[in-house]
């Protein structure tokens, strides 16, 4: 299998890998083939235990960093009204969707370094972020 990798521009790899202790990052892109995707969305997770700490899941923070890949643009990381990304996310991790999960490589354009990251490859998450939190692609 071919391995995914995305370039992308030094400000948006700063944002992505931000060192924050327990947070993982989550990117979201539109389309599967390297090369030809147009649009990622950045999210960020805890991992949170259930009630007596039995099952652990996702909480998502409330915040959604946009990226036009083909012209290396960052849109703001959006905070506010954020209310239904949860049970957005939950939905396409969890359900059956079309959806790919996926870990992905993110190189940087400026320096060459690649990262692994885990990814939701999947058109429709990607139209429903655009619709809730009004990006302008």
């Amino acid at each position: 299998m071919t391995r995914l990798v995305y370039e992308v521009s030094e400000r948006f790899n700063a944002i992505l890998f931000r060192p924050e202790r327990g947070i993982e990052p989550l990117l979201i892109a539109d389309q599967y083939s390297s090369g030809s995707t147009c649009r990622l969305f950045l999210v960020r997770y805890v991992i949170g235990e259930g009630a007596g700490g039995e099952s652990k899941r996702p909480i998502f923070k409330n915040e959604l960093t946009g990226y036009d890949y083909e012209m290396k643009l960052t849109h703001p990381t959006q905070e506010r009204h954020l209310e239904e990304l949860q049970s957005i996310m939950e939905l396409y991790m969890y359900a059956p969707t079309e959806a790919k999960l996926s870990r992905i490589v993110v190189r940087n354009l400026s320096t060459g370094a690649e990262r692994p990251v885990k990814a939701i490859i999947s058109e429709e998450l990607v139209s429903r972020l655009l619709n809730l939190y009004e990006y302008a692609w």
